[in-house]
């Protein structure tokens, strides 16, 4: 069942022959659309846009504590998104460092 972003790309981009088209093959293409290489991009754009300095712009009522706790979840939710290869600790600590 789809919903919001990925029923929109079905109607948009994949209905228009669906009797020729398999299943799987509609399922690599919503995957591709959703996790390909632009989708990763766009990723690594916002993880190297997210600085703590953004964060408690964003948050003036909060404490920096409070602030560098967003920071470290807003950067693990991003690096689902990263590239395999991106996805390690060491690079995670790196962009803690120059994020602060």
């Amino acid at each position: 069942m789809l919903r919001g972003l990925a029923l929109d790309h079905y109607y948009t981009n994949l209905k228009s022959n669906p009797l020729g088209v398999s299943f799987d093959k509609l399922c690599e293409a919503t995957r591709n659309y959703f996790e390909g290489p632009e989708y990763k991009r766009d990723i690594l754009t916002q993880w190297n846009a997210t600085k703590l300095r953004t964060v408690i712009d964003k948050n003036t009522e909060k404490s920096t504590i409070e602030c560098l706790q967003i920071l470290i979840k807003d950067l693990w939710h991003l690096q689902h998104g990263l590239d395999v290869k991106l996805r390690t600790d060491d690079f995670l600590h790196n962009k803690l460092i120059t994020a602060c």
